[in-house]
This record gives structure tokens, sequence and C-alpha cells, in this order.
């Protein structure tokens, strides 16, 4: 198994699917925006996922 170690904050279905038998659990992935918290400046919610799969045909794979 070979884990992308230059991507950060992955969720938890892009992590499964660097193994083999799951790689198509990068399309269950939904963490493809940062979410900010509300009346807040800059401060994150949620962090979309720093997976390469979602830099590929316009965000999603």
């Amino acid at each position: 198994m070979t884990l992308d170690t230059t991507t950060n904050n992955l969720s938890a279905e892009c992590t499964l699917a660097q193994r083999p038998d799951y790689r198509d659990m990068h399309g269950k992935c939904r963490r493809i925006k940062d979410i900010p918290l509300p009346y807040s400046n800059g401060i994150l919610l949620v962090r979309r996922c720093g997976c390469s799969c979602h830099r590929k045909a316009g965000g999603r794979r």
C-alpha cells in the first residue's frame, strides 16, 4: 500500500480509497469545498479534503 503523504487533511473516504480494494471510495467523498464557520473571519468549520482526486475534472472525481 502506498500512501500519499504530500496531501493533508484527507477525508475518511479518500484515506480508505488509498487501499487497492477501496479505490471507488473517492466518489463518496463529500468534502469538496471549505465550509466557513458562520459569522467568523476565515475560521473554517470543515476544511475541504486535500486529496488530489478533487483537483481532476471539475473538482470531483
